[in-house]
């Protein structure tokens, strides 16, 4: 199980890692003190896990790329700032510790989810783990370094590598090498480093919109909330609010999606950064920003091909449009709209390089799930059953903008639109007028492709889902300092308005975090506390690049969706099948053959595999080594034992049976 210490040990190396390089970086880039504060940790994360990457595929994954992305950013930040200075001598607010600390507390909300609760009964863990089961590449990644070898699945029929978005990933697996923490307490650490960064983002930009001291800790505030859903079931009735709007999705706020998928956040937060760091190389052009900004966007894509690719890709365009027409562009001396552009342009390709090897495998793997489209034009669907078709999907059109947003963040969406488009609107735009309108263009890209773009890959959405993250951001800053404002005005109707929007959203804010926390009870509480013992035992028997086969449906009732748990958090091994759900993001099939191996997995462990399943496993699926447990219907009815493929290796009585393949007979 997952060590406390450990994990807080991981906190303080990233921020020592990403914190203090993203600060130096930040004051070089002539952002004065306040502002680089907040945007250090992010912009620290992007730029040393881009640089780290890269190194490691030249120089293996070690402390030594580790270390070198963080001298290298660095030394760019000292040769650049003995050449003409660092920001501005703004000093840093003295509130800013405590801001600190309020992102702090706040944060450990997200990070809750990631680590087991402890009951009378065994282990608890709270749904939100099911996303994290992606824990196994942060283990593949330390064991065997990258670029990452597939952990999901094993087959000769699908390519070996990770086509997967994983410099989260990553990032995690610096932090595990560098303290010796396992691949859980690493993302534990990255969970909370990923909402703190965040917070810490959305914070310093309320507080540089307004300069207000209380607007950080509003936007801080602010993120904790959560849907009207919970309120309107109750007014009306669960049975009529899901007859007149669709049921909920992963189309949801701040503290919801930093649990569930703190990669996505984290790329949203890179693309915040990225479009300042734009409107930074339009008023000041130079080699550092270019790089920056190119290893910002590489960062942001390889985080999320979401985030970071669709939304980025779509807002880029709009700022460099409307960067190049404004007046910074065209008033610095030496930085034209021409300049801005072919920087901007140079930005691009460079991080379309530093992304290859990953658009590579991306390649790879849409080519060997059949292709087709990645992206369809489709509204997002909005309202329920209630109206008939096609009446209901053509007011879905209008009813994102006007019921889905206002249900979903009520308070952010309507106060952080009227102060987005107030401070944009007005001439002088204080107390940044560029960097107000570009990060409008970003809100409109984000909100925009959640709305009519849909993800065609999964099952799920995650494009309209993951979309909204950057608009989000910049609204929740923009909701804070227009409360902020408000209450220092005294303003009573607004200030009226957003208490009941506020107390109607916290229950749902207050019911996930305390999910979070005490997790979801379960059957299998007991005998998953007692896995870690068998996952031991395989590793015995198991070489670091062994594929590893178990019942991808073991413990399935732990999580919302089926899926091994025991494999992803404790085996530090292979999987040759992790099950349906996780080969859906890293298994290059298709469908239909998916289904297939899942099936056939299915029936070996319920007891019922055939000596071709058998056969199939060693020979097609490359399983070198079989746990077979005492809750798997193949305990009683084994279709290993008498296999001329597998031979038995280890047992323990009323437990489980480990099998190792016959290399004779398994052609591996």
């Amino acid at each position: 199980m997952p060590s406390l210490s450990l994990a807080a040990l991981c906190i303080a190396t990233g921020l020592v890692l990403w914190m203090a390089s993203g600060y130096a970086l930040a004051r070089s880039l002539a952002f004065d003190r306040a502002v680089a504060l907040a945007l250090a940790p992010v912009l620290g994360w992007a730029v040393q896990n881009a640089l780290a990457l890269l190194l490691s595929l030249v120089v293996g994954f070690s402390p030594v790329a580790t270390v070198g992305a963080v001298a290298l950013i660095c030394a760019a930040g000292l040769l650049r700032g003995r050449r003409d200075g660092s920001g501005s001598d703004q000093s840093i607010p003295p509130l800013t510790l405590w801001v600190c600390l309020a992102a702090a507390i706040m944060a450990a909300g997200p990070a809750l989810a990631v680590l087991p609760k402890f009951t009378g009964d065994g282990v608890a863990v709270a749904p939100a783990l099911f996303d994290h089961a992606k824990i196994a590449l942060i283990d593949q990644i330390v064991r065997e370094g990258v670029p990452p070898v597939n952990p999901v699945y094993g087959g000769a029929e699908a390519p070996a590598g990770v086509a997967y978005y994983y410099l989260w990933q990553f990032g995690a697996a610096q932090l595990a090498q560098l303290t010796g923490a396992t691949g859980w307490e690493a993302d534990a650490a990255a969970s909370w480093l990923t909402a703190f960064s965040t917070l810490l983002l959305m914070a310093g930009l309320a507080c540089h919109f307004s300069g207000s001291s209380l607007a950080p800790f509003l936007a801080i505030g602010l993120s904790g909330l959560g849907s009207l859903r919970p309120v309107l079931a109750a007014m009306v009735g669960e049975e009529t609010l899901e007859h007149w709007l669709q049921p909920a999705t992963g189309l949801a706020g701040w503290l919801f999606q930093t649990s569930w998928s703190p990669h996505h956040v984290q790329a949203a937060g890179c693309v915040v950064v990225a479009v300042m760091t734009m409107v930074r190389l339009a008023r000041q052009p130079g080699a550092l920003t270019t790089v920056t900004l190119a290893l910002l966007a590489a960062a942001a894509y390889q985080s999320s091909i979401w985030v970071g690719g669709v939304v980025f890709a779509l807002a880029a365009a709009g700022c460099a449009l409307f960067l190049a027409r404004s007046r910074p562009a065209r008033s610095h001396p030496a930085g034209g709209a021409g300049t801005f552009l072919l920087l901007g342009g140079i930005a691009a390709v460079v991080a379309i390089a530093i992304a290859s090897p990953l658009l590579v495998e991306q390649y790879r793997s849409a080519v060997a799930r059949g292709g087709g489209r990645l992206i369809a034009i489709d509204p997002f669907e909005v309202l329920g059953p209630a109206l008939p078709q096609p009446l209901g999907r053509v007011l879905d059109v209008p009813a994102y903008w006007l019921v889905l947003l206002v249900v979903e963040f009520p308070l952010v969406y309507l106060a952080g639109a009227i102060t987005l488009a107030r401070m944009a609107a007005r001439p002088d735009a204080p107390p940044d007028g560029p960097l107000v309108r570009a990060l409008a263009i970003l809100t409109a890209a984000s909100l925009g492709t959640g709305w009519l773009l849909v993800s065609t890959t999964g099952v799920n959405n995650d494009l309209g889902w993951r979309a909204v993250l950057p608009g989000l951001m910049v609204l929740t800053a923009a909701a804070a300092a227009g409360l902020a404002r408000c209450m220092e005005r005294r303003a009573a109707l607004p200030l009226v308005l957003a208490m009941a929007a506020a107390t109607a959203t916290l229950p749902d804010g207050l019911r996930l975090a305390t999910e979070n926390l005490v997790g979801k009870p379960s059957p299998s509480a007991a005998a998953f506390a007692r896995s870690p013992a068998l996952w031991q035992a395989v590793r015995r028997h198991a070489p670091p690049d062994a594929r590893v086969a178990s019942n991808p449906a073991l413990f399935a009732d732990m999580t919302p969706w089926p899926v091994n748990l025991s494999w992803a958090l404790f085996a530090n091994r292979r999987s040759c099948f992790a099950g349906n759900e996780l080969a859906i993001a890293f298994a290059a099939l298709s469908s239909e053959r998916r289904t297939a191996v899942a099936d056939q997995f299915r029936r070996v462990f319920a007891g019922d595999g055939t000596p071709d399943d058998i056969r199939a496993l060693a020979r097609t699926h490359r399983c070198d080594v079989v746990a077979v447990t005492v809750f798997d219907g193949a305990w009683s009815h084994d279709p290993f034992a008498a296999s001329p493929f597998y031979r038995l290796a280890e047992t323990e009585p009323g437990l489980w049976r480990i099998y190792s393949a016959d290399p004779r007979m398994a052609g591996n």
